[in-house]
C-alpha cells in the first residue's frame, strides 16, 4: 500500500506546500478514483523532507521529482508517456522561480504571515509544532529570498527605502520643504491623519516593494501563460501529466489562500486569465477540494476511517498522535538548536551545490559528545569517590587552643608550664605564704590558675 506523507491541508487545498500538492494530483491522476492503492497521511515531523512516499515501512522517494520519477515505474490505468526534454524544462523553470514568489506571498510579508499563514498552520499542527514549524519555514523563506533585496517588505514603517535613492541625493530633509515638511508628513501617514498622497503610499514598505514584485511575477507568469495557451494543459497535451500536477501545486497557492497583501494572486487574474482557467480546471477534475475543519476531525478520530462526504474524494488516514517522548524530545532539540554556534541555520535547497567546510560538519556532534562525556566521568568520579572535592577539616575550633595544637614549640611551652607548676607545689613551703595551686584542663585549654 502506498503511503504519501504531506504537510496539513489550508485554504481549500489538500496541503499547505506546493509540491505537496503536486504529489496529491499526482497521485490522484495516475490511480482515478481508486482510494484502495494509496493512502493520504498528514505529516508533523519538520525534520523529513515532504512529500514522502513509502510503501508501508519502505520510504520510496522524498520530493516531487523523486516521487514522479516512482510512480512513472508503477503500472496506471492510463498510459502516461515519459516526460520530454521541453517538459524537463519547463519543470526546472518553475521549480526554479516558483518558490521565491511563494516564500515572499505567505512567509516574508508580514501582513500576509500573521493574518493568513500563521493561523492556518495552528489549525493543523500540534500545540508544539506551532512554535517549531512555521517560525522554522520562514527563516527559510527569507534566507531563501535575500538575494532579491526585497526585504523592505517586511519592515513595519513608512520610511523610504535609501538603498535606491536617485543620484544627487543628499540626504533626507534636502527635498521637498526641508526636515520639518517630511517629518510632519510621516507623523501623518504613523498616526493614520490626512489625506493619503502617492507619495505616501508609496513610503509604505508594500508599495515600495511593489514594482519589483510584479517585475518577479511577470517574469513567472508570463513564459507559464505562452506556454499553456489557450489548451487545456501545458505543452499542448490532450491529458495531465507531470508537469501540469506541478503548476498546479504552485498556482493554487497562489491563487486559493486569501491574503491581505493579495498582490500575487491580483497579477494572475487580471494579466493571465488563462493560468487561473487551469488551476480551477484541475481542482475540480481531480477532485482536491479539501475541508480542513473535516479533515482535522477525522484525525482525532471524531470521522470514520475514511472520509467519503464526496464521490471522488481523497483517501484521508488518520495519523498515529506523538508521544509525550517524542514531543518532549522534540523541545529539547530545538533547544538545543536555538544555542549558538550549536543551532542549525535555515536549510535553502538551491542549483548550485555549496560544500560545507569539514569542521563544520563535524563540530556540533563532536561538542555534543565531549560535552555529555566531561559530565557523565565527572558525575561517576565524585559518586564512587575517585574525585574528592575538598572540603578542608571535619572538625573546625573556633577561639582559643591548647599550646599543644600549635606544634612542637607549644608542646614544649606547655611541658615548661606543668613543671614550674609541679615545682611550687613540692618546694615552696618555707616561704611562709601558702598558696593553693589548681591546674585546670579542659578540652578547650590548659592552664594555671594560682589561688
Amino acid at each position: 500500500m502506498l503511503q504519501l506523507h504531506i504537510l496539513g491541508p489550508a485554504f481549500d487545498l489538500p496541503s499547505i506546500d506546493a509540491e505537496c500538492n503536486a504529489a496529491v494530483a499526482l497521485l490522484r491522476l495516475h490511480f482515478g478514483d481508486d482510494n484502495d492503492s494509496w493512502e493520504l497521511h498528514i505529516s508533523h515531523d519538520h525534520t523529513i523532507a515532504v512529500p514522502l512516499l513509502k510503501n508501508d515501512s519502505q520510504t520510496l522517494a522524498h520530493g516531487y521529482n523523486a516521487t514522479a520519477r516512482c510512480m512513472a515505474d508503477l503500472p496506471s490505468p492510463i498510459a502516461h508517456p515519459p516526460p520530454s526534454a521541453d517538459a524537463t524544462a519547463l519543470t526546472s523553470f518553475i521549480q526554479t522561480h516558483g518558490p521565491s514568489l511563494m516564500a515572499i506571498n505567505l512567509y516574508v510579508s508580514a501582513s500576509n504571515y500573521t493574518s493568513t499563514t500563521r493561523p492556518a498552520f495552528t489549525r493543523i499542527l500540534p500545540w508544539h509544532e506551532n512554535y517549531i514549524l512555521p517560525p522554522h519555514r520562514r527563516a527559510v523563506a527569507r534566507k531563501q529570498t535575500e538575494h532579491l533585496g526585497i526585504q523592505s517588505i517586511d519592515v513595519d514603517n513608512v520610511h523610504e527605502d535609501m538603498s535606491h535613492r536617485p543620484q544627487g541625493f543628499e540626504g533626507v530633509g534636502k527635498q521637498d520643504g526641508g526636515f520639518e515638511t517630511q517629518a510632519k508628513g510621516r507623523a501623518r501617514l504613523l498616526l493614520g491623519g490626512g489625506k493619503a498622497t502617492l507619495r505616501g503610499l508609496l513610503q509604505k514598505s508594500e508599495y515600495a516593494a511593489r514594482f519589483k514584485l510584479n517585475a518577479l511575477a511577470e517574469n513567472f507568469f508570463e513564459p507559464l501563460s505562452e506556454i499553456l495557451g489557450n489548451g487545456d494543459h501545458f505543452l499542448g497535451s490532450e491529458q495531465a501529466r507531470e508537469v501540469d500536477c506541478l503548476a498546479y501545486g504552485y498556482l493554487g497557492l497562489m491563487l486559493f489562500p486569501k491574503v491581505e497583501q493579495d498582490w500575487l494572486a491580483q497579477t494572475v487574474r487580471t494579466k493571465y486569465p488563462n493560468l487561473l482557467r487551469f488551476t480551477e480546471r484541475m481542482h475540480k477534475a481531480l477532485g482536491l477540494s479539501t475541508s480542513v475543519e473535516g479533515i482535522m476531525a477525522h484525525q482525532s478520530g471524531s470521522k470514520p476511517r475514511t472520509i467519503d462526504a464526496k464521490p471522488a474524494s481523497l483517501p484521508w488516514r488518520s495519523s498515529p498522535q506523538p508521544s509525550i517522548v517524542n514531543t518532549v524530545t522534540t523541545i529539547a532539540t530545538e533547544l538545543v538548536h536555538q544555542i549558538p554556534y550549536l543551532g542549525r541555520s535555515p536549510q535553502v535547497i538551491t542549483t548550485t551545490s555549496s560544500r560545507t567546510p569539514l569542521w563544520r560538519q563535524y563540530f556540533q556532534p563532536l561538542f555534543l559528545t565531549t560535552l555529555a562525556s566531561l559530565a557523565l566521568g565527572g558525575y561517576y568520579a565524585i559518586a564512587t569517590g575517585l574525585l574528592v572535592w575538598p572540603h578542608g577539616e571535619r572538625v573546625q575550633i573556633f577561639g582559643r587552643k591548647r599550646l599543644s595544637d600549635y606544634g612542637d614549640l607549644g608542646a614544649a611551652i606547655s611541658g615548661i608550664s606543668l613543671m614550674g607548676v609541679q615545682a611550687r607545689r613540692t618546694g615552696g613551703g618555707g616561704i611562709g605564704v601558702k598558696e593553693h595551686v589548681r591546674v585546670e584542663e579542659n578540652p578547650r585549654d590548659v592552664g594555671v590558675v594560682i589561688e
